[in-house]
């Protein structure tokens, strides 16, 4: 039967509690500014939360909280949310109250902060990170957690993936490279063979003491730590949580990891590959599956991401009043967003006004006029960030007017449809 330690009351004393730095600070240069670079992953991260502010020494403000779906719409320039093998990456597994190396972060403790990474099996759900332990665990989308940012790095393949097959060397021996950490990788669990196509037999489930003794001595191969694990889980899949054109016949089950459990000598970390989450209390006399490593994390082992640069600019035209009388001043007033994942670079709105039997009363002053038509600049739209103008006219005859507004950019919109809005407004006596 497998079992879960309980958790340990906070003044306990762990054993292991003092064991030496998954990341260590001479792995991480300080840039000054508020934020660290990670030699071994190239990755760039603000040492404090959103909605606090580095001092120097430590983080002041307000730890703010965001749903996951407003976590995906706020702009953060340059920085994004971190996927949820990256926020592994920075993670003290031999460390708890907080599970970060506090020389490099001031975090708040017993808080959850969410990654960029959704939920496989379940589209409501979305994964988080828990600073307390470390542990990585998905939750409801309308849960309320933290955001800690960063920039740089790899970024998920254009099939959505997050461990393409082009991102491994198979060398047709039953063991591939991972080319983004340099690490060697066992294609087959534990207690299965490779017979040149796939994993065949059934793997064999080993105690941690067990898993620990049969990595020593076998040409170099061992057991992966946390972050290592957490590079090869494909987020994109389910049961099993694997890419499974390299990693056949792998089990939707725990898989152990060389790092103990920082609350007690009894428990050890293991990644599930049903799904990816962390089991931070699982003893160490339960049975898991092993696969095994060799190889040191190369660095840097993450490339330059790919940036996202679809631009779809949407307009919405609006009238102050859908009657108005001769004479009589009439607001328009129309607003553009763009909902593309790029930069939309020398946006511009073109305000459309009958030809005849009109005067612009008043209009911003970056708008100018040709004619009937006003074209107003919007500069440079970020994802998500929208831009308004207003402009104000009266009508000398009585009948229909028809207004549209027309949003454009330098770059290719992919969905042009909706670029433009109309409206029809009544011109009474």
């Amino acid at each position: 039967m497998k079992t879960k330690l309980l958790p340990l009351l906070l003044f306990a004393f762990a054993t292991n509690a003092f064991a030496a730095l998954d990341t260590p600070t001479e792995d991480f240069t300080d840039n000054n500014d508020g934020t660290v670079t990670h030699k071994k992953t190239g990755l760039t991260w603000q040492r404090c939360s959103v909605g606090q502010t580095w001092t120097g020494s430590s983080c002041s403000g307000t730890f703010a909280l965001f749903t996951w779906e407003q976590m995906v719409t706020q702009s953060y320039g340059q920085w994004r949310v971190p996927r949820t093998d990256e926020f592994t990456t920075i993670t003290e597994y031999g460390r708890y109250n907080p599970a970060t190396n506090s020389s490099l972060f001031d975090l708040p403790n017993n808080k959850g902060f969410w990654t960029s990474s959704t939920d496989a099996a379940n589209s409501e759900n979305a994964w988080y990170w828990y600073s307390y332990s470390g542990f990585v665990s998905n939750g409801l989308k309308i849960n309320t957690f933290g955001i800690l940012l960063v920039k740089d790095g790899h970024s998920i393949s254009s099939s959505g993936e997050y461990t393409p097959y082009t991102d491994f060397t198979d060398f047709g021996d039953g063991t591939v490279k991972h080319n983004l950490t340099g690490l060697v990788w066992q294609k087959c669990s534990l207690g299965q063979q490779w017979n040149g196509v796939s994993c065949v037999g059934d793997p064999t489930p080993l105690t941690w003491q067990q898993a620990a003794s049969q990595a020593i001595g076998t040409n170099n191969w061992r057991l992966p730590t946390m972050s290592e694990l957490h590079t090869i889980v494909e987020y994109k899949n389910s049961m099993p949580a694997i890419n499974k054109n390299i990693f056949s016949n792998s089990k939707s089950d725990n898989y152990w990891s060389s790092n103990e459990l920082a609350e007690s000598s009894n428990g050890a970390w293991t990644v599930n590959f049903s799904s990816g989450y962390s089991c931070s209390g699982c003893a160490k006399d339960n049975t898991f599956f092993v696969r095994l490593v060799r190889g040191t994390w190369s660095a840097p082992t993450i490339t330059t991401p790919v940036i996202q640069t679809t631009i779809d600019l949407s307009t919405t035209l609006s009238a102050s009043t859908s009657r108005v009388k001769i004479n009589e001043n009439l607001t328009y007033t129309a607003t553009v967003t763009n909902n593309g994942m790029g930069t939309a670079n020398n946006s511009l709105l073109k305000f459309y006004l009958p030809p005849r039997n009109v005067s612009i009363v008043s209009m911003p002053s970056d708008c100018v006029t040709t004619g009937k038509s006003l074209t107003c600049s919007l500069g440079s739209l970020a994802a998500g960030a929208n831009a308004s103008r207003a402009i104000i006219v009266t009508y000398t005859k009585s009948g229909g007017a028809s207004v549209s507004a027309l949003a454009l950019t330098d770059g290719e919109d992919t969905n042009s449809a909706n670029n433009v809005s109309r409206v029809v407004t009544a011109i009474k006596k």
